[in-house]
């Protein structure tokens, strides 16, 4: 009887287990981001004595692997959970299975001197240590941060926190010929992760091998964006993911609904890789036989700058950018950059919509020749939205090629026979969209050229895409409202359909802000280096805001509180205003339901 009054403590199955999930997955996280340390100091700070140094690594490699082996195939096998995907199980089976049986002590089995040297000796345990830390970051949950930070606050906290992580990378020894300062490694890979292009020191000659690897990297992740790639890798190295992860990526991705996410993620990542892989090739048969020096060189050219042009970073790795006189009357290398900096600078919604007329376009084709299936004609397969952003985009181009063909003739082509120019003004039309490429010496650029490249620049590319500025579809937003209100009009008509009012004033508010913080951010540049010039200044904020990275020979003469305005510049301009403004509320999406009467005010 008295036992039957003692109450023991129930064991909660499901709560209990899923607690001890998340103890293993921090585990996992720790030890992975011990030996991602490890490796940084392996691979960047070579100053140590190589052989005690890679003896002692050596031993926390083979230990530290060999348990977190055990603990993917523990969390494998027993928490796939009731939603567990199969390739989930898999992946993390075979990853545990070749971790056990790959990095366990020399004393317990070993696979010959040759395979421990390529193991050990190389780079090839500091990239495994690379990859887990990321997967296992990527697996992290972020329920946590999403309780605490609206979307627009977490999208500004990851970028930020990979612009640091990429300053510290690209001090470390091994990644520059010369130290740099902290102020430099900032502001570079600030202008990576922003996709910028602008550079406090010459990317060809301070940075080595490593470094500009660190460049390409981050370029890559802030133009695709952090929270797609880490997304990616988490919705698919994870069993499941939170309806909070969903929704914030539904809003990043500007999908409808919930059920496409991972989909339309794998296919911004595919698309960006293949359209990269195909610009990279186009570049390397343009070029000249060993033009750079050897066909290495040639190929190691063509992968960076196929990359840098689709993100539209501008960085370069040659001294004089495009300018080089190795280069500089390829055209054929100009056109097939400027191209991938114009499909960068489209947005992922409209190539994902281009993808899906595509397919639908094939499809209807393939049945036609089988089954003689008559065309049937679907109703806006091609978005308004798209329609808009590769109207305004044309529209953009043939102003800017017919500008600059009329106003260079007597400066940067000079010269030039007619072929020549027309590429010349193609490819200036283009890169101040963001891309920050330069096959001129932007000295000798005229004056109504500088102030037709600062619009250019102002624009920038599209929504959901690797560049930056108020965007084309503010910018045609704002020419319709001008028309509606000469006309007398309500609402914005466009194909029988109405544009909303809320898109309408999201726009004038972009435009606004955007001009605040350049008129801002010029004045306090002006306040430290103003004898260099308002234009010049003026110029460059431009530059720094559109994540351009073009420059009139000024951003390396600047002191350091200017590039740390510039820095700030960069980074407000790839967020976006409205972002800014997003992070400034405590509460996201929450509208009110009243109203208060009008009242309208006299505007002449």
């Amino acid at each position: 009887m008295v036992l039957s009054k003692l109450s023991f403590p129930k064991f909660e199955w499901g709560q209990d287990w899923l607690n001890l999930r998340s103890i293993i997955n921090w585990v996992l996280f720790l030890l992975t981001f011990g030996l991602f340390v490890l490796a940084i100091q392996d691979v960047g700070f070579p100053n140590m004595e190589k052989a005690s140094r890679f003896e002692i690594h050596n031993r926390y490699f083979q230990v530290f692997y060999s348990i977190i082996g055990v603990l993917y195939i523990i969390r494998s096998i027993f928490f796939k959970g009731k939603t567990g995907v199969r390739k989930v199980f898999y992946t993390q089976l075979v990853i545990g299975v070749f971790l056990i049986l790959f990095f366990l002590p020399s004393s317990v089995i070993s696979y010959g001197e040759t395979f421990e040297f390529y193991l050990y000796q190389t780079s090839g345990i500091q990239m495994v240590s690379f990859v887990l830390f990321f997967l296992e970051l990527a697996r992290m949950e972020i329920n946590l941060l999403v309780k605490v930070l609206n979307p627009a606050q977490l999208f500004m906290v990851s970028f930020a926190f990979i612009i640091f992580a990429g300053a510290m990378f690209l001090m470390m020894p091994m990644a520059t010929t010369v130290p740099i300062s902290f102020t430099n490694a900032l502001f570079t890979s600030t202008s990576a992760v922003c996709v910028t292009g602008l550079t406090a020191v010459d990317t060809a000659t301070r940075f080595t091998f490593l470094g500009k690897f660190i460049i390409l990297a981050l370029i890559q992740i802030g133009g695709i964006g952090v929270m797609t790639i880490t997304s990616f890798f988490g919705i698919f190295f994870k069993e499941k993911s939170t309806l909070r992860e969903q929704s914030m990526l539904r809003d990043y991705l500007s999908e409808d609904g919930y059920g496409n996410i991972l989909k339309t993620l794998m296919k911004v990542v595919f698309i960006t890789l293949i359209i990269e892989a195909i610009g990279a090739a186009f570049i390397y048969w343009s070029l000249d036989k060993n033009a750079l020096g050897s066909a290495s060189d040639n190929l190691k050219f063509s992968i960076f700058h196929s990359i840098s042009a689709f993100c539209n970073a501008g960085f370069s790795t040659l001294t004089d950018n495009l300018y080089d006189v190795r280069i500089r009357t390829n055209y054929s290398v100009h056109i097939w950059i400027a191209n991938l900096i114009v499909l960068g600078g489209i947005g992922f919604p409209v190539l994902l919509n281009l993808y899906h007329y595509c397919k639908c376009q094939v499809v209807w084709l393939v049945d036609f020749f089988r089954f003689r299936k008559a065309y049937i004609h679907r109703v806006n397969m091609v978005t308004l939205n798209s329609k808009i952003v590769m109207l305004t985009t044309f529209l953009l181009i043939v102003f800017g090629s017919v500008a600059f063909f009329f106003l260079e003739k007597e400066a940067t082509q000079q010269g030039m026979d007619l072929k020549a120019r027309m590429a010349m003004s193609y490819f200036q039309s283009i890169t101040p969209r963001t891309a920050g490429f330069n096959n001129f010496a932007m000295s000798v650029l005229s004056m109504p050229s500088v102030i037709i490249t600062i619009f250019l620049m102002w624009v920038g590319a599209s929504p959901v895409s690797t560049g930056g500025g108020i965007k084309t579809s503010t910018f045609a937003i704002a020419i319709m409202n001008s028309f509606r209100i000469m006309k007398g009009h309500n609402h914005i008509e466009i194909n029988r359909y109405e544009i909303h009012e809320y898109s309408v004033n999201k726009a004038f508010a972009i435009i606004t802000l955007s001009i605040f913080l350049i008129i801002i951010g010029s004045f306090g540049i002006f306040i430290f280096d103003g004898q260099y010039g308002m234009l010049r200044i003026m110029f460059e904020s431009f530059s720094a805001f559109g994540t351009v990275g073009l420059s009139l020979d000024l951003t390396p003469k600047l002191s350091d509180p200017s590039k740390y305005i510039l820095i700030v510049l960069m980074y407000l301009g790839r967020m976006g205003s409205i972002t800014l403004l997003l992070s400034l509320v405590r509460s996201y999406g929450n509208s009110t339901l009243y109203r208060y009467p009008k009242e309208n005010l006299i505007i002449t």
